[in-house]
C-alpha cells in the first residue's frame, strides 16, 4: 500500500491502549490492544507500551513504520493537538502534565503526530465511517469508566472555545438525589450511569442485604471491577440488582440524550463504549424511549436517531487517524 494511504490511529485510555493501521477508506488493516498499566512506570513507561502496541499493529498489517505518513492519538485527557502535548491526563498515572507525547511518537515513527481527546476521536470515527456517517449534525456519548461525549456540527468536529465541547458527563439529570460527580454537582449523569457509578450503586444495594451474584462476579470475572463483561453476565443470569442499577443508568442516559437533542438538535446520537458494544440495541432501546419522552418537540418528524455505534473498539483508532489526516495533510 502506498505511503500516503496509511496512518496509525491510537486510542489511549486509562485501562487500555488500542492501535490500528488505518487506510484512506477508514479500514483497519492491522490492530493491537494492550493494558495501559497506568500505575506502572509513569508516562515514559506508558509511552513505551504505546510504541509496542503500534508496532504490533504494523506487524499484523504486514507493513512497517516506513509506510506511515501520519499518526493520530486520542488521549483520555486535555491535549494541545498542534503542539503534540498532553496538558493533563488525570487517569493515565504519573507524569502526564505537559507531556510531549506527540513529539516522542513522531520521532520514533518518523511521521508527524496529532493529538486529540479520546472521546472526540471516537465521535469522529463514528461520524466518518460508523453509525453517523450520513449525518451532518451528530452527537456521540461514550459510556465507560466515566462518560464522555463529542459533537459534530455542520460536518465538523466542534472543539469549543477551550477544547471541551461535548463534555456531557457532568450534565445534571437528577436534581437533589445526593449523588455527587467529580465536579461536585448534585445529580450529574456520570456518577449515576458510568461503570464506576453503577459499581458504587451495586455496593450500596448489596450493603442493604439485597441478594446478588455481583460480588462474586466482580471478583472472579472483573478482577475487582464492575466491567462490561460482569454486567452482561449478571443480566444474562437474571440478577435483580444489576437489572435495577442498569435501569437507573438508562433512565439517566435517556434524559442526557434528550438534553443534547433539545440543545443542539442533532440528527443522530450515537452511543459507544464497552457496554454498548456488548449489549447493542438491548442497551440503547430503553435510553431512546426515555429520551423521546423528554424531547421538547415530539411532533416534528423525523425524530433524532438514537443508535448504538458500529465501530466498537475501532472507533477511537479510526477517528484519531481521520483527524490526523485532516490536520496534517
Amino acid at each position: 500500500m502506498a505511503k500516503h494511504e496509511l496512518a496509525i490511529g491510537i486510542d489511549l485510555g486509562g485501562t487500555s491502549i488500542r492501535a490500528g493501521v488505518v487506510d484512506a477508506r477508514g479500514q483497519v488493516t492491522g490492530y493491537a490492544k494492550k493494558k495501559t498499566h497506568a500505575d506502572r512506570g509513569g508516562a515514559a513507561a506508558v509511552t513505551e507500551r504505546i510504541v509496542a502496541c503500534a508496532e504490533e499493529a504494523l506487524a499484523q498489517a504486514k507493513t512497517d513504520k516506513d509506510a506511515v505518513q501520519v499518526l493520530g492519538v486520542g488521549v483520555a485527557g486535555i491535549v494541545d493537538g498542534a503542539k503534540g502535548r498532553v496538558r493533563l491526563g488525570p487517569n493515565l498515572g504519573e507524569g502526564w502534565t505537559e507531556f510531549p507525547l506527540g513529539r516522542i511518537l513522531a520521532k520514533h515513527f518518523a511521521a508527524p503526530a496529532w493529538l486529540e481527546n479520546d472521546v472526540r476521536s471516537g465521535a469522529t470515527g463514528e461520524h466518518e465511517h460508523g453509525a453517523g456517517r450520513d449525518a451532518k449534525d451528530m452527537a456521540a456519548i461514550f459510556v465507560g469508566t466515566g462518560i464522555g461525549g463529542g459533537l459534530i456540527l455542520d460536518g465538523k468536529l466542534r472543539r469549543g472555545f477551550r477544547g471541551n465541547a461535548g463534555e456531557v458527563g457532568h450534565t445534571v439529570v437528577a436534581m437533589g438525589n445526593g449523588t455527587l460527580g467529580k465536579t461536585g454537582a448534585d445529580g450529574t449523569v456520570e456518577p449515576i450511569a458510568s461503570r464506576t457509578g453503577m459499581h458504587r450503586r451495586v455496593k450500596e444495594l448489596v450493603g442493604r442485604r439485597r441478594r446478588s451474584i455481583l460480588p462474586e462476579l466482580i471478583e472472579q470475572v472483573g478482577g475487582g471491577r464492575l466491567t462490561s463483561k460482569v454486567i452482561t453476565q449478571a443480566l444474562r443470569e437474571g440478577d435483580a440488582v444489576m437489572q435495577e442499577v442498569l435501569a437507573e443508568a438508562q433512565e439517566a442516559l435517556g434524559r442526557l440524550a434528550a438534553n443534547v437533542a433539545n440543545l443542539v438538535d442533532v440528527e443522530v446520537i450515537v452511543f459507544g463504549g464497552g457496554l454498548t458494544d456488548r449489549l447493542g440495541e438491548e442497551f440503547v432501546a430503553p435510553i431512546r424511549e426515555v429520551a423521546y419522552a423528554n424531547l421538547i418537540d415530539k411532533v416534528t418528524r423525523p425524530l433524532p436517531r438514537i443508535v448504538p455505534g458500529e465501530l466498537g473498539d475501532h472507533a477511537g483508532v479510526v477517528g484519531s487517524a481521520v483527524l490526523a489526516r485532516k490536520a496534517l495533510l
